[in-house]
């Protein structure tokens, strides 16, 4: 585990005392996912949320179930859940939480391919090595490990879920508040085909009020439950790429039926309704909602990189792009709040990393962190947001 620099506690003194001179309020993570995400992070519209994401850019970083579940000690009670949002950074050993404080966790960001952060406190990464969920305390122990044949996990719009496949393909879906994943059904597949996880809702899971959206990468094809699979019907083939905050709107693609077909459209459906709501086939692709559900990111990368990030409005309408300067990429994105951007972005002729935070005027981003030299970003991030 590494130990926090000099340079990373200077950050941090200096963004919590930003975030003390904007709001009179603690900062609350139970009022914030933040996914968003990719950098999911990027889901609630609170003050809290705001503070929490611009504090979170500080920390830098290196980055179903079957029986196959390491741990050390017997399951404990998962803590009270006690704020929300996602907005975490990990960086060299170290997650910067929104409220500014870090955690030491045994973790390098050449091996983490996705971090979350649940409603309770508890940290989740995807890992390639080993290849596993692990699940950390609070406080940055390790928890749980689950082998996985695929890393990658699936955060619900409220940071109350995190949910993957197993090695049985089955879903798991662990809880925020809950000590144990609850094992849903499979996603009927052809072949040995895992199934992709496109969105978690719900709560509840252990009584059945948990519902996964899944599918084979490019269609989301089936809900997994607590009862079993069922065929997802809709107006036409879609893949989900996020929910909204209230869980009204889906953001997915759609086929192209135009001259270029391998390019998906993008498009929001409603499925009370049934139908597409808004539609958007000029390359944005990977919607993701902003925490207050008004707007949206979509980016278009290649070789774990993207060269700007577009934001659109409910009617796919580009309000913005925002593209760094130079000979510089993103590396990673989400929202920090409602009219900001977070973006690791990293030098191409010198591995120079900072984590900026871009308002929805994209003018000059505000530097959080760095320049620091990093690592090669075809193979990491140095600054990974969570989920």
């Amino acid at each position: 585990m590494s130990t926090q620099d000099p340079m990373t506690d200077e950050v941090v003194r200096e963004l919590r005392h930003r975030a003390d001179a904007l709001y009179d309020a603690p900062l609350s993570f139970t009022d914030v996912r933040g996914r968003a995400h990719r950098i999911r992070r990027r889901r609630r519209a609170t003050a809290a949320a705001a503070v929490a994401a611009a504090v979170a850019v500080v920390a830098v970083v290196p980055a179903v179930l079957s029986g196959s579940l390491d741990r050390a000690d017997g399951p404990d009670p998962a803590p009270t859940p006690s704020r929300a949002g996602h907005t975490a950074v990990l960086h060299d050993g170290r997650v910067t939480l929104p409220d500014g404080s870090t955690v030491g966790v045994d973790l390098d960001n050449a091996d983490v391919t996705q971090l979350g952060l649940l409603t309770d406190g508890r940290i989740v990464a995807a890992t390639s090595r080993p290849q596993a969920i692990q699940v950390f305390s609070p406080d940055g122990d390790l928890e749980a490990r689950y082998r996985v044949p695929v890393n990658a996990i699936t955060m619900s719009p409220d940071d109350d879920l995190v949910a993957w496949a197993d090695d049985s393909h089955r879903v798991e879906v662990l809880e925020s508040g809950v000590a144990e994943p609850v094992a849903l059904s499979g996603i009927p597949l052809p072949g040995e085909t895992v199934p992709t996880i496109d969105a978690v809702t719900g709560s509840d899971c252990a009584a059945g009020g948990c519902t996964v959206y899944a599918g084979d990468g490019t269609t989301t094809s089936a809900t997994a439950t607590l009862d079993g699979a069922r065929d997802l019907t809709a107006v036409k083939p879609l893949r989900i790429t996020d929910v909204s905050p209230d869980g009204r709107l889906w953001a997915v693609q759609l086929p192209h039926a135009g001259s270029v077909p391998q390019l998906p459209c993008a498009g929001l459906y409603d499925p009370e309704a049934d139908r597409v709501v808004a539609r958007n086939c000029n390359y944005a692709s990977n919607l993701d909602f902003s925490p207050d559900g008004q707007y949206l990111t979509a980016a278009e990368g290649d070789n774990n990189m993207v060269g700007k990030v577009d934001v659109f409005d409910l009617g796919l309408e580009r309000v913005g792009t925002w593209q760094p300067p130079g000979s510089q990429v993103v590396s990673r994105y989400a929202w920090a709040d409602a009219t900001h951007l977070l973006a690791a972005t990293v030098g191409l002729e010198d591995n120079q990393w900072s984590l900026v935070r871009v308002a929805l005027d994209f003018g000059d981003p505000e530097v959080l962190a760095g320049p620091v030299a990093g690592r090669n970003p075809e193979i990491l991030s140095e600054f990974l947001p969570s989920e």
